[in-house]
């Protein structure tokens, strides 16, 4: 009787190491702030738009810090692998991301409402954040509802598109530097353009995700 063979790291890995690699610059950016942030010279050297993160650094830190935990530990999550052989893992990940997930969203719809706007700030770029990041709220708050009610299917669903939402920052990072590099240089209404890209294109991407038939049996969790 021939015996299943065990998959390998690489292929175990190879779904989340790929979406990490998708939020490596959001996560780079973030890294950077905190450090940034952390300087006891900020004050004195900061720019009026950034002044503003410093004067209520709570909000932007959660925000960077959060954010950051939920594209890795979200990228960890969507390993079928992983969820299959370690289920109570994947439950107690599962959690972590929910907290980091909710946090990283309510402090960057916060911040559009309570924070000075940025120089080159546009009202539909507020709106968009208000809106993708109260999807982000919205979503993981269904699906954690779903697993709590034992649909597995209808909670996969929410979490993608939970986790596709929250890396369209990573979308909108390549795509704002692929801009960069065909134009030449910065531009703040193109830049605005890639956001709206970036958006639209993740929660497309994800519906498709989610469409796409699958064989495999129910799970429990």
């Amino acid at each position: 009787m021939p015996t299943a063979t065990r998959p390998s790291l690489f292929k175990t890995l190879k779904l989340p190491l790929g979406l990490m690699l998708l939020g490596i610059l959001p996560i780079a950016a973030s890294a950077f702030r905190v450090v940034v942030m952390s300087d006891p010279d900020a004050h004195s050297t900061a720019t009026p738009d950034e002044a503003r993160f410093l004067a209520m650094p709570v909000s932007i830190l959660s925000h960077v810090i959060f954010g950051s935990l939920f594209l890795i530990i979200g990228a960890l999550q969507m390993s079928s692998t992983l969820r299959m052989r370690h289920r109570k893992l994947h439950r107690k990940l599962g959690y972590a991301a929910l907290i980091a997930g909710l946090t990283f969203a309510i402090s960057g719809v916060w911040m559009v409402f309570f924070y000075p706007s940025h120089s080159l700030g546009a009202l539909h770029i507020d709106i968009g954040r208000v809106i993708f990041g109260s999807s982000i709220i919205a979503v993981l708050t269904l699906g954690i509802r779903s697993a709590l009610r034992k649909d597995f299917t209808q909670h996969r669903a929410w979490m993608i598109r939970a986790y596709a939402l929250s890396a369209s920052a990573g979308v909108q990072s390549y795509l704002i530097l692929l801009a960069l590099a065909i134009n030449g240089s910065f531009d703040a209404k193109l830049a605005d353009i890639m956001m709206w890209v970036g958006w639209i294109t993740s929660a497309v991407a994800a519906e498709c995700i989610i469409a796409r038939p699958t064989n495999r049996k129910p799970q429990t969790v």
